[in-house]
């Protein structure tokens, strides 16, 4: 259809206008673009068929990511999270494994089509978290700021940190189904991950430097500066890949570093990132509609139930292990547990394995990953603005609430406006 493109304009701004009456209602963003995607893909009306097409997919969805891994790494690292790393260390270090663990093995016990690295693999697509599913769990001021911040970071990392492993398992699925000898996947694994810090490191270090030169030299206009932001998340890409490394790692890794060395007080070039990444997010969620009918129409009951147990299960008792000690209320563990959507980063690494490979379980690897990305922006959207509010409402009604641990002092961290409307 000719006008599919002003359809899906139109929609931009009809959300824009109703935005911040949608904020407290369990309609989010996500669910909005990813039913007009289903609803203008082939199973229902059929007139996006220029969208659809796995390579326009592909270029999306792919410098979407790259600019979201970006500016969330270093939204992250220019804030003083560091003085209140205890809950963000657990999540990272203690919850992630075991969130990519258990979804290993549960794959190989309900899915038993798929190999051994192949179970790997689906583990860790579904391990990151997507802070855009559900923007009222960290932006309601209402709940503890140390549970937002401890949210916010892991959000912020976790795709990062998950993205070395996921090169790993994928390269290890390759290499057993090609049989590649130890020696050739070893080197494809060193070459892949290490091009790839190497590129971030120069990128977002030499990025930093330049832009505080010609913020303090007055050598550039402001809006610019923030146009330069986008060009380094993408220049890290662009770079890395045709080097052999992971472009979506150099993209995080400059982050990592441009936030480091680049601090919002100093130069505070954020604004147009996040907003390019946001616009671009809705976007992704949109094709992801598209494409992701078929998928619902075939689904299998066992990739159904693994989605489900993902959500419900697998992070809710890996988050309960992580937090082990730490003397948070039980009411606190559940809610870091239930929400950590899955969403972008899961989509994107769906596509890795459908377009870099030739799995023999690539199929059903797409199926549990996608169909848990749509419960995830159905449930999760659904139950964040009501979620938060219950969950404030029980935190008050403690005796001496101010007292508990969940509001102990904590640095205020700036939340990415894909975050916090």
């Amino acid at each position: 259809m000719e006008f599919v493109t002003a359809i899906v304009a139109a929609s931009f701004i009809v959300f824009a206008l109703v935005s911040r009456r949608l904020e407290r209602t369990p309609i989010t963003g996500p669910m909005l673009f990813v039913a007009l995607g289903i609803i203008l893909g082939p199973e229902v009306l059929d007139i996006a068929r220029s969208f659809d097409e796995i390579d326009f997919v592909d270029v999306v969805l792919t410098v979407t990511l790259t600019i979201v891994l970006f500016t969330d790494a270093s939204a992250v690292n220019s804030s003083n999270w560091k003085q209140d790393a205890a809950l963000p260390g657990r999540l990272l270090g203690i919850g992630l494994p075991l969130t990519i663990a258990a979804g290993w093995v549960t794959a190989l016990l309900m899915l038993g089509d798929l190999e051994f690295w192949e179970a790997a693999v689906l583990g860790t697509m579904l391990a990151p978290t997507d802070a855009a599913l559900g923007k009222a769990v960290i932006s309601n001021p209402r709940v503890p700021q140390r549970i937002r911040q401890a949210l916010n970071v892991e959000s912020g990392l976790n795709d990062g940190v998950a993205l070395p492993v996921f090169v790993v398992f994928l390269e290890a699925a390759a290499a057993s189904e090609d049989s590649l000898s130890i020696a050739d996947f070893l080197s494809e694994l060193t070459a892949e991950v290490g091009i790839a810090v190497a590129v971030g490191v120069l990128i977002g270090w030499a990025g930093a430097k330049l832009l505080r030169w010609a913020s303090a030299t007055q050598m550039a206009q402001h809006y610019w500066l923030e146009i330069a932001v986008v060009a380094l998340a993408l220049m890290a890409y662009a770079l890395a890949d045709p080097l052999g490394g992971s472009g979506f790692i150099a993209a995080w890794v400059a982050g990592v570093v441009f936030g480091r060395f680049c601090v919002d007080s100093e130069v505070d070039t954020h604004e147009f990132a996040e907003a390019v990444g946001d616009g671009l997010t809705m976007i992704s969620f949109l094709l992801f509609g598209v494409f992701v009918g078929p998928v619902l129409e075939s689904l299998t009951w066992e990739a159904f139930l693994y989605g489900v147990i993902s959500l419900v299960v697998i992070r809710v008792a890996a988050v309960a292990v992580s937090m082990i000690g730490s003397g948070l209320r039980p009411a606190s563990v559940l809610y870091l547990g239930w929400f950590g959507p899955r969403g972008l980063a899961t989509v994107i690494l769906t596509i890795a394995v459908i377009d870099a490979t030739e799995l023999d379980g690539a199929g059903l690897i797409t199926d549990a990953a996608l169909v848990t990305v749509v419960l995830s922006v159905v449930a999760h959207g659904a139950t964040a603005w009501w979620g938060s509010n219950a969950y404030a409402d029980r935190i008050e009604a403690m005796p001496d609430p101010h007292e508990m641990l969940e509001h102990e002092s904590a640095p205020v961290v700036r939340v990415p406006r894909r975050a916090t409307p």
